[in-house]
């Protein structure tokens, strides 16, 4: 007997769910031959089998299982499968065939046919529904650990933009942010166990809202790029999670986080850290405020709020704040002089 892992999408022991078999229970498979698909943050990933033989134990879609573990196993042998009546389901065709291929129980869906038919739409529908919940519920799992598995604190400051709101406001912050971190770099990394593992590299989680919720694809060596880079990469990162079409590559390496909720008119907010990660940054939304210049005169100016929260067990506050004002430095243009 040999187990088919679920693949390590995000981090091992982290929770994803298959969302589609393309085999049944007891069905023979070749090695190689794709079995399902699976998902974990908005990332799909095909599994495939590792050997030849006979599909048992399979999990049910939608059913959260840890990266690493088994979501079926290939036997030597057939198993007999339980073989359940749908002589009282009334379903097209196509319906009976889709649910087949994607392991949804007639007798849990509603008809919305000729005297209530099971359609095609009625069962792909019922899916979507299904796997959105048990994404959801995976997502609050993991919100729920970061929560009780740090020691969370939050710093807030104000950053001076000048006169005008710059264009690439994001990505000006994510350079800003990315140049603080090479020059405090105790907060750029990962946690393994108890220990802090500091990176050479600065890889910013960018948080990014879709219909179906939050994802936090990685923009690489963040320092080497130019702020115009930074911002096609953003938007491009943007329209892949949009059309869920982002790779696991894209999630992989992170070592800081950044979260805009700007565009919402939020102006301050404590941001959730992203494991296993020990610091993420809140960007609030540019505000008016009268600006003193250097010749006294009072004029309109804009400002936002920057939001650091930090797991105070590998990182005390004074450093935390040192940065913090480090990526104000980075962001604050020089003044202007009369």
């Amino acid at each position: 007997m040999t187990k088919v892992p679920m693949p390590v999408i995000t981090a091992e022991g982290e929770e994803a769910v298959v969302t589609a078999w393309f085999v049944d229970e007891g069905d023979a498979c070749t090695e190689g031959q794709m079995l399902a698909e699976v998902q974990a943050e908005k990332v799909s990933v095909e599994v495939h089998a590792v050997a030849a033989g006979y599909v048992a134990d399979r999990v049910t879609i939608g059913d959260p299982v840890r990266q690493g573990d088994p979501i079926c196993r290939i036997t030597d042998t057939p198993r007999k499968p339980v073989v359940r009546s749908l002589a009282a389901v009334r379903a097209s065709p196509a319906a009976k065939r889709v649910a087949r291929e994607l392991g949804v129980d007639l007798a849990d869906v509603t008809g919305t046919g000729p005297e209530g038919r099971i359609t095609e739409d009625d069962v792909r529908g019922f899916a979507g529904t299904e796997e959105g919940r048990a994404l959801r519920s995976v997502i609050a799992k993991n919100l729920r650990k970061s929560h009780t598995d740090t020691v969370p604190v939050t710093l807030f400051t104000t950053a001076l933009l000048g006169h005008a709101v710059p264009d690439r406001l994001t990505a000006r912050v994510l350079k800003a942010t990315a140049l603080a971190l090479a020059e405090h770099p105790a907060l750029n990394g990962h946690r393994a166990g108890d220990e802090f593992v500091r990176s050479d590299l600065v890889n910013i989680s960018v948080a990014i809202q879709t219909d179906e919720g939050l994802v936090a694809p990685v923009i690489h060596d963040v320092t080497l790029r130019s702020v115009e880079e930074i911002a096609a990469r953003v938007e491009k990162l943007a329209a892949l999670a949009e059309t869920r079409t982002l790779a696991a590559s894209d999630y992989a390496g992170g070592t800081f986080s950044v979260s805009n909720l700007g565009r919402w008119g939020v102006e301050g907010f404590t941001p959730v850290i992203n494991l296993p990660q020990i610091a993420i940054l809140g960007v609030g939304a540019a505000r008016r405020v009268p600006v003193v210049d250097g010749d006294g005169s009072v004029t309109v100016g804009f400002e936002l709020t920057l939001s650091l929260t930090f797991d105070h067990a590998y990182i005390d506050g004074a450093p935390a704040a040192e940065f913090l004002q480090a990526v104000v430095s980075h962001l604050t243009p020089a003044p202007r002089t009369t």
